[in-house]
């Protein structure tokens, strides 16, 4: 494995330690029975045969067995198996902007980016949990070795340019999907993407991670800002003037972001660079065991 793979892995490893397993504890082993490695039984939308059981007045008459109910006095339902899959995927913004980092901060977005995927890949492994990342596809990773083979994947090709939104890959029903980026495009570009896998059944969860200069422009004086993705450059005059309408917009975009979310049922958290990463994988932890709690 290459050094900076190697690094990576080994600090994402180090703020993973304090953090207990993402086990679901007594909320999810309570409302359900896993079946297999992977499965469940729950009713659900699955395929597979579990159950008859009376109808009730809110079920459709579609789901009527009508020979089990010829057999009795009583109307009968097949209840289908639901088999969650007790997978995670992960994907992290790899485009030139997320290699900026301003000059109090040492570290890039990318960077972060990174070790926050590690670190949460290190915690779902260490549950048992499947890990998979979205631009991969193929079957998800579990185990002890897993995590060095993430590392290696998501350093190991740093040359190749990055575009700034996951691709539209299938991934399997009820898995969930945790997107770290910058998120700095247009809203409706990442809205039709969040659809997009909203409408596979998959629970998401996005990751904003910034640079502090990039929320508080602290910058004085005539500057020039100059894309980093082929935007072209900007000059302004006296960026001091322009802070309060740039907090402003800013503040107006994460609003954005967080009411696309909402309405899919997905979650929203920002994360600065000059803040530890602790912080953030708190969050995402959080926010992603109680996430599995109610749907697993």
């Amino acid at each position: 494995m290459a050094k900076s793979a190697q690094d990576l892995q080994r600090r994402a490893e180090s703020i993973a330690v304090p953090f207990p397993p993402l086990l679901i504890a007594a909320q999810r082993v309570a409302a359900s029975v896993f079946q297999g490695v992977h499965g469940r039984r729950r009713s659900g939308p699955g395929e597979t045969f579990w159950q008859f059981r009376r109808y009730q007045p809110t079920d459709p008459v579609s789901l009527i067995d009508w020979r089990q109910s010829a057999k009795s006095q009583r109307v009968y339902v097949r209840e289908q198996e639901w088999e969650a899959s007790q997978s995670v995927w992960l994907w992290c913004d790899r485009s030139p902007s997320m290699e900026y980092h301003s000059k109090e901060v040492p570290e890039s977005k990318a960077i972060r980016a990174k070790l926050l995927l590690l670190a949460l890949a290190s915690l779902l492994l260490r549950a048992g949990e499947q890990v998979g990342l979205v631009q991969y596809g193929g079957k998800p990773l579990r185990g002890n070795g897993a995590l060095p083979r993430l590392a290696e994947a998501i350093t190991g090709q740093d040359a190749i340019p990055q575009i700034s939104t996951p691709p539209r890959m299938k991934l399997p029903r009820h898995a969930h999907v945790v997107l770290i980026s910058d998120f700095l495009e247009p809203p409706g570009d990442l809205e039709d993407i969040i659809k997009w896998f909203a409408g596979q059944g998959l629970a998401g969860h996005l990751a904003q991670v910034l640079d502090p200069a990039e929320e508080t422009l602290p910058f004085t004086g005539r500057a020039r800002f100059t894309g980093l993705e082929g935007e072209g450059e900007t000059v302004i005059g006296r960026v001091e003037a322009v802070r309060a309408d740039y907090s402003k917009r800013l503040t107006l975009h994460r609003e954005n972001l967080s009411a696309i979310t909402s309405r899919t049922g997905w979650n929203f958290l920002s994360h600065r660079t000059d803040r530890p990463p602790e912080m953030a994988l708190l969050s995402l932890y959080l926010t992603l065991s109680g996430s599995l709690g109610r749907l697993f």
